[in-house]
């Protein structure tokens, strides 16, 4: 079942991961998924999940507007998701909040079927 709300899926993954587990797994998908799209060295830095959007968004900034499309393309960010960002004013905290939802649906699976 997948976890329409961030905070619950991040819950989730709390309830069954020591938090030193849950960094090491968001880390290496967030890598793993950056690194494809060109996105070299990116890595969650801080322990704490609420402070992940912050990373990611600083670092979207950067971003010219087709390596952002290529990242959202190859996270499998839904369109819609990117419609609603871009019609928000505060679009780099919905875009960094879809990106994080998608990493951390993507450990959930592994969590739950390995």
């Amino acid at each position: 079942m997948a976890e329409k709300d961030l905070n619950t899926l991040v819950r989730k993954l709390q309830l069954q991961l020591s938090p030193a587990e849950l960094l090491e797994k968001v880390q290496n998908q967030v890598y793993k998924d950056f690194e494809r799209s060109g996105i070299r060295d990116f890595k969650l830095k801080n322990a704490d999940p609420t402070l992940w959007n912050e990373e990611i968004q600083a670092l979207l900034k950067k971003l010219s507007s087709g390596e952002l499309s290529h990242l959202l393309y190859l996270i499998d960010v839904p369109e819609i998701i990117l419609i609603q960002a871009n019609t928000s004013e505060n679009s780099l905290f919905h875009l960094a909040d879809a990106i994080l939802h998608r990493e951390l649906l993507k450990v959930f699976y592994q969590v739950q079927y390995r």
